[in-house]
């Protein structure tokens, strides 16, 4: 039961949201649009469909002030349902109470008539512990125990937020334990597809150089091995499994890989009643969000229409363009004193390369930054590392304060963390972020 999870005050403003979601007769509901927060859509629109209450599912990008009002404002008179996002946008609109809020973000308190439901102002951590798919979970069960059967989704969107490195914690843990029990979860290669050489080219968490993306490389590789790149994954003995695990590590570690990539070759994963694990999942989910398809495996998953081939194509066509992506950023990447930043080279997906390049082939010691220069405004992707972390980094301080300085805005956590600037600004924004960077992780207050 949900109350053996969380705290007293956790359920109850749960169940305060709840009771104003049984009330109304139609629901905005408004998600961020990577992996975290599409998986999170999923949950709150199968919930509201077995509640047969109507809706309106939209994704956000801009969390700007003026991109926020927008949102809210094209539908101001009805409940909106936000997840993966709001906590600090609240600030923007004090006065509108018709708002519910389920996040996990630093965020800068603030008056507000809306319902905030944010993990870290009941203990826990919303950077490891805790993200927007485990609140919109969380807001399910509270509604009906029932909608347990939607953990999978709470699994994929966990892993889309890097959650599940080391092993899920906390309340993740937590929930996994208490509602995961019919499902079987199994340590094994952080790989996924059909066949090996499928499995290895389409591989970008783990990414590995000279590898990912390349199938004549693959084919060497598993020669070398004695595998033939047609097996399927699923095939592979204990043996086999042993073998090509050491070959990959043994190439992480050559690619300069520090230990937080390295515990991601091997995961322990769970495999769900459709077919899918959550790895696999959150992959698929997570490549539509990427390249603005969020709606296909929302309807596909509310068996809605045969949308699964396309949500495959959708998820191989991401990854193709990433990979590409993140090869030619590599080779663009710029470096100050104590960070390193590139221009991505298609819209939307510099967080995503952030993600690849810090992790498995930049330089391991600065933090990076990832450029998306639009029209009239910059969008920025900031990645660290849990030693960056360690060490004193919080790129969601530094984005939020940087952002503001320049004219723009940000936030995140405080390992990866994102915002906005006008065009123009990169060289000033670079310049006070490379002094703050410093300041941090060199203890300086």
């Amino acid at each position: 039961m949900l109350k053996e999870i969380i705290p007293k005050d956790f359920l109850s403003s749960l169940n305060k949201a709840k009771d104003k979601i049984l009330e109304s007769k139609y629901i905005r509901i408004l998600t961020h649009y990577d992996g975290d927060g599409t998986s999170a859509a999923i949950i709150l629109t199968t919930m509201l469909e077995r509640l047969n209450i109507p809706y309106h599912l939209s994704f956000i990008k801009d969390l700007s002030e003026d991109g926020f009002k927008k949102r809210i404002m094209e539908e101001p008179y009805n409940l909106t349902l936000i997840a993966d996002a709001g906590s600090d946008q609240l600030k923007f609109l004090p006065d509108i109470d018709n708002i519910i809020v389920l996040d996990h973000h630093y965020y800068e308190p603030s008056e507000s008539k809306a319902i905030n439901i944010n993990v870290r102002d009941f203990g826990f951590d919303g950077t490891r512990e805790a993200c927007g798919a485990t609140m919109a979970f969380l807001l399910a069960l509270a509604v009906d125990e029932s909608n347990s059967d939607l953990l999978k989704f709470m699994v994929a969107g966990a892993i889309a937020d890097k959650q599940d490195i080391g092993g899920f914690r906390g309340l993740n843990l937590s929930i996994t334990t208490q509602y995961g029990k019919s499902y079987k979860l199994s340590k094994k290669l952080n790989l996924n597809g059909n066949t090996l050489l499928d499995a290895l080219t389409f591989s970008t968490d783990p990414f590995f150089y000279d590898l990912t993306g390349k199938t004549d490389n693959i084919r060497e590789f598993l020669r070398k091995l004695e595998l033939d790149p047609s097996r399927e994954l699923v095939t592979l003995n204990e043996d086999e499994c042993s073998k090509l695990g050491k070959a990959l590590f043994a190439g992480l570690i050559l690619q300069g890989c520090e230990t937080e990539a390295l515990r991601y070759l091997e995961t322990e994963d769970f495999h769900f009643e459709d077919g899918f694990t959550g790895k696999s999942l959150s992959k698929i989910i997570d490549g539509n969000a990427k390249i603005g398809a969020n709606g296909i495996p929302v309807h596909y998953f509310l068996n809605e229409g045969n949308l699964k081939e396309q949500m495959m194509l959708n998820w191989k066509a991401f990854e193709t363009k990433l990979i590409d992506y993140a090869y030619r950023s590599y080779k663009e990447i710029s470096k100050e004193n104590y960070i390193q930043y590139f221009y991505s080279p298609g819209s939307e997906m510099a967080g995503a390369i952030s993600g690849i390049l810090m992790l498995y082939i930049a330089d391991q010691s600065k933090p990076i930054i990832g450029f998306n220069a639009g029209d009239s405004n910059t969008l920025i992707s900031s990645r660290g590392t849990r030693n960056h972390v360690n060490r004193g980094l919080n790129l969601s301080i530094i984005m939020k304060e940087a952002c503001k300085k320049v004219g723009g805005s940000g936030g995140g956590h405080d390992i990866a963390a994102g915002g906005v600037i006008p065009r123009g600004t990169e060289k000033q924004f670079i310049e006070i972020v490379d002094g703050m960077v410093a300041q941090q992780m060199n203890g300086k207050k």
